[in-house]
This record gives structure tokens, sequence and C-alpha cells, in this order.
């Protein structure tokens, strides 16, 4: 049987949880199938690195020490950007030359994007982030899913969808028993479908099942960049501007345009954060006409300009 060579390069604030979502079902798969996998820890200087709990992580090495493993996880969170050096994109290039697997977590699809070796490829992120990675990486076939495989790349949302990728994997390189196995010691199963989906749905967010507020927060959802009007609104819900408005104070305690909007400031603020747009072409991007009615917006929502909230 083969043998694989994991190499898990961490990054400052990197999550604990999906680290060890992707470790662990490897460790079961050694328990059941012997020792098919290895794995080693490595930073960018061969130095510790702590999580975003602060719990501090020993590496064996730095990138120098990498080799030429089957497979090469990048663990990032908050603080991906610290990852963004050059030593690393040469190192993703070379190893995407020598066709090993690249494996980015949460945010660390970001620094596989800036290396250039996702253009072309089908990739996720963490949904928090998903808009700055879809407007900063044109050339990535950007989804909203839990993970993405595709030809030597794979990506996943990070949290306990680092599971659901090592899962998949282990079933693409040893088989769907195996696969079962390590997910059965692990007492972890999602339904049928429920791969597709890289945040928790609006009912799970919202606590209901009302099909037609559902059907309204799902058209507000795709048309933040071109905003639709209350009444085209209402018509999508099969309801008169009147229920609209009553359905909403009822279920979620807010006027619909209050709600539509914050939603496109909740998106303005993600591409603030995690992307190279200007404040203008966010303010677009979120469905602002011009300048100045944004940044008032966001001003009066989260209390600071848009241009002070991306510097903090």
């Amino acid at each position: 049987m083969a043998t694989y060579d994991v190499v898990f390069i961490l990054v400052p604030r990197f999550s604990m949880i999906a680290l060890y979502g992707a470790l662990e079902p490897l460790r079961v798969a050694n328990r059941f199938a012997g020792e098919v996998f290895s794995w080693r820890f490595i930073s960018a200087e061969g130095q510790p690195v702590a999580a975003s709990n602060d719990i501090p992580v020993s590496v064996s090495g730095d990138l120098q020490a990498i080799g030429q493993p089957a497979m090469v996880v990048l663990s990032a969170s908050y603080e991906h950007e610290r990852g963004q050096t050059r030593a690393l994109r040469n190192t993703l290039r070379r190893l995407a030359r020598e066709q090993v697997t690249l494996i980015g977590i949460d945010t660390a699809p970001f620094l596989l994007a800036e290396a250039g070796v996702l253009d072309g490829h089908r990739a996720t992120c963490h949904w928090e982030s998903l808009p700055g990675f879809r407007e900063s990486y044109p050339r990535v076939r950007v989804t909203q899913s839990l993970y993405e495989i595709d030809h030597g790349r794979v990506t996943c949302a990070g949290g306990s969808a680092a599971i659901d990728m090592m899962l998949a994997l282990i079933e693409n390189l040893l088989g769907k028993a195996l696969a079962v196995i390590v997910a059965d010691q692990l007492l972890h199963f999602r339904e049928s479908g429920e791969r597709f989906q890289g945040r928790a749905p609006a009912r799970a967010r919202h606590g209901t099942d009302d099909p037609r507020l559902l059907s309204i927060i799902a058209a507000m959802e795709d048309t933040t960049e071109e905003p639709i009007t209350a009444a085209a609104l209402a018509a999508i819900g099969g309801l008169s501007l009147r229920q609209m408005e009553r359905l909403f104070h009822d279920r979620l305690g807010q006027r619909p345009i209050g709600y539509y909007r914050q939603l496109r400031l909740e998106k303005a603020a993600r591409l603030l954060r995690y992307s190279h747009l200007s404040v203008r072409d966010v303010s677009l991007a979120c469905g602002f006409s011009s300048l100045a009615p944004f940044c008032r917006a966001f001003r009066d929502w989260h209390g600071a300009t848009p241009r002070t909230f991306r510097r903090s």
C-alpha cells in the first residue's frame, strides 16, 4: 500500500479546530489501515507558531525542510496575510510544478491564490472572507462549498469542514470503506447534499422555516451588488408590501429594507477586511451608487468610516 507524507505549514493565528480537523482523520486512518500517513509541522522560519487561541504549536523545520511530500496543507485563519511572503510563493510554485497536492484551509486559499497556483481551479474558503477572495482572484473559480478537490488543489472553508475534506481525500486515496470507518470513529456524518453549503443556511441562522421569508432573504443575499425594489422582493415571497413588512417585523424584529441594507454593509465589511478593492469599489460591489452615501451608512452601522475600519 502507498504511503503519504503530509506537511502542515502553520501560519500565525491559524485555526486550531481546522488544523486538528484535518489531522485527526489521518491518525484514525492509520489505526485501521496501518501507517499509511505520516505528518510533520513546519513554519516559515522554523519557529513555534501560536494558533488563534494563543496555544503555541512546535514545528520540526522551516520552508527549506519541506522536501517533496505527497501533500502540503496550509493552515491559516485570522492573519493569513502574514504568510504572504516571497519565500512561500516560490515554494508553492515549485511544489505545484512537482505535482504535489496543495491544500488550503480556512483563509489559506488566499496564499495559494497569491502564488498563482489556483488559477483555473475550483476553490473555496471561509464564508466570511469569500466575497473578498472572489473579488481579489478573478482567475480562480470560486464556490461557496465546504470543500473543493480539483486536480491537485484542495481547499476548504475551515472549522469542521476540514474533517469533511480529509474524509473525501481518504476516500479518493484509500477507498470509501476506510473513509466510512474513520467518519464513524469521529462521530462525523453530514446529510447528503450538505457538502455544497459553505455557511449555515438562513433557516438555521434565523430559526424559521417560513418559505416566504426564506425566499426573500435568499433574493436579498443574491442581489447585494444590484439591489432590487421592495415591491420585487415582496412579489418573490408572494406577499404584499404590508404583509412583507409585518412578516419581517414578527420574525426578525426588523424592517425588510433595513435588513437588506445590513446584509450589504456586512458584505462591505468583509470586502474591506479580505480584499484589495478600493473603498469606492467596495461601495459599488455592495449596491451603493456613490461613495458618500456608502460612507455615511457604514459609519452609522459600524461606528467607524470604511477607511478607519480597514486600518484597524
